[in-house]
């Protein structure tokens, strides 16, 4: 391939990413902003709606600093540590990019685009099923009356009833109950980096330390699930089919849809038995 053909070739894959992610990227934002999530009723006694209304322990802006920090930092080490000794000719623009910074780039487009495809899935799943969270009843105070007879043992459709509680701000919020959101995000970004980590953390003395980073990666992941329930903030099914999603897109996405720029071969020595072969020859033409 000619410098022009290479050029064109690294300008072309920059601009389609580019677009492809701004188009997720405005998609998400549509989801969340502009889609009103379906109106789901209740039964006065769902006991699974009576949560007391409490605040994340995972908070969003942890788990985005987490689930983008760790992996971003993972993949610039690992890149830098394996290919920093490659040389080729690969230019771009007559600038030469350095093997270990098209890794780079290889790893983590792979890594926004599942980013991406979670996220998205998440939403389309929370607007379209519109599932009450368990803290329902203390934010919304629905207006009817559960003590009077003709509520009971029914389920009451959306239209009849209007909430009057005070946190306004929240009332599209407590509707999304399924799936869960932080941990189909925690899930693909810290599963992700595990098996990143198993395929690019390959120098000798790391394999202890790699097997304690992927536990830690997944124990991190899990713990952000385990809190969605304790904090009233999603039932279990709902956290289990999070999870669930993004283990499912970690993996698709690390095994079908992730490129990795590999170190090159050196010249590999000939075989034993090649060699006594050579030797041999040899001392027979010395002989005669």
């Amino acid at each position: 391939m000619s410098k022009d053909d290479t050029s064109v070739h690294i300008l072309r894959k920059l601009v389609v990413d580019g677009f492809l992610l701004g188009g997720l990227t405005a998609c998400i934002f549509m989801t969340n902003l502009l889609w009103e999530p379906f109106e789901r009723g209740f039964f006065c006694g769902d006991e699974s709606l009576m949560f007391p209304y409490k605040d994340d322990t995972v908070t969003v802006l942890m788990l985005r600093g987490f689930g983008l920090g760790l992996p971003i930092i993972a993949m610039l080490t690992c890149e830098w540590a394996l290919l920093r000794k490659v040389r080729d000719d690969e230019r771009c623009l007559g600038v030469r990019v350095p093997a270990w910074l098209r890794g780079f780039y290889c790893s983590l487009s792979s890594f926004a685009f599942g980013v991406c495809f979670t996220e998205l899935a998440a939403n389309i799943a929370k607007n379209t099923i519109g599932r009450p969270r368990p803290h329902f009843f203390n934010l919304c105070k629905p207006s009817i009356d559960c003590n009077l007879p003709e509520w009971r043992g029914r389920y009451i459709q959306s239209h009849e009833y209007t909430c009057t509680g005070d946190d306004i701000d929240k009332f599209g919020d407590m509707r999304k109950s399924f799936l869960s959101g932080h941990s189909s995000w925690a899930a693909f970004t810290m599963i992700y980096l595990a098996l990143y980590l198993e395929r690019r953390m390959v120098w000798k003395g790391t394999r202890v330390l790699r097997h304690t980073l992927q536990f830690g990666a997944v124990m991190l992941s899990w713990f952000t699930a385990l809190s969605r329930v304790s904090d009233y903030k999603h039932h279990w099914s709902d956290v289990l089919a999070g999870y669930s999603l993004g283990l499912a897109f970690a993996v698709l996405v690390w095994t079908w849809g992730t490129d990795l720029v590999n170190k090159k071969k050196e010249h590999a020595p000939l075989p034993f038995y090649d060699l006594s072969h050579i030797n041999q020859q040899s001392a027979s033409l010395t002989n005669t």
